[in-house]
């Protein structure tokens, strides 16, 4: 299993959209990257305990690891309507590939291709649209391996009429 810190990293460094990298957006990139893990190997890339919050899949973990490497740069900025945001970013002599797989790397170079030209609205669409988002109540703990489970089977019920 991927440490944390490591999807993060990975995600801060291969991202081309540096300026959209914030906390919500790092944050569901991981989430997504676990849940293409569970859809593909009935098992997550990190030992995340995801919950679906007020807005989607959230977990303090993702930010407060980040927070905690030195591999990171936490920006402090705004957004165009004036509200505070934070920025990751991957420092440039930052190893960003160490304690990952090169298939746990394709997992997150997938969700990366996947999401890289959404806009911030397609890109929630995008996340909400997830199976366990879809599927689980909010204030909720999503187990992403038990759910890639079901859908699977779902579908095959469904292939099956």
């Amino acid at each position: 299993m991927a440490r944390i810190k490591d999807v993060t990293a990975y995600v801060c460094a291969t991202y081309p959209h540096k300026d959209e990298l914030s906390k919500a957006r790092v944050t569901k990139l991981v989430y997504l990257a676990d849940w293409k893990a569970a859809q593909k190997n009935n098992k997550q890339l990190t030992k995340i305990e995801w919950y679906f919050h007020n807005y989607g899949p959230y977990v303090d973990a993702v930010v407060d690891t980040a927070l905690k490497d030195p591999r990171f740069n936490v920006v402090s900025t705004s957004t165009m309507y004036g509200d505070s945001k934070t920025l990751f970013a991957i420092k440039s002599n930052a190893e960003f590939k160490k304690g990952l797989s090169e298939e746990d790397r394709d997992i997150i170079d997938s969700v990366i291709s996947e999401t890289k030209d959404l806009y911030w609205d397609s890109f929630i669409k995008h996340v909400y649209d997830t199976y366990p988002i879809r599927v689980t109540d909010r204030h909720e703990t999503l187990n992403l391996v038990s759910l890639a489970k079901q859908e699977a089977s779902n579908k095959q019920r469904q292939s099956d009429v």
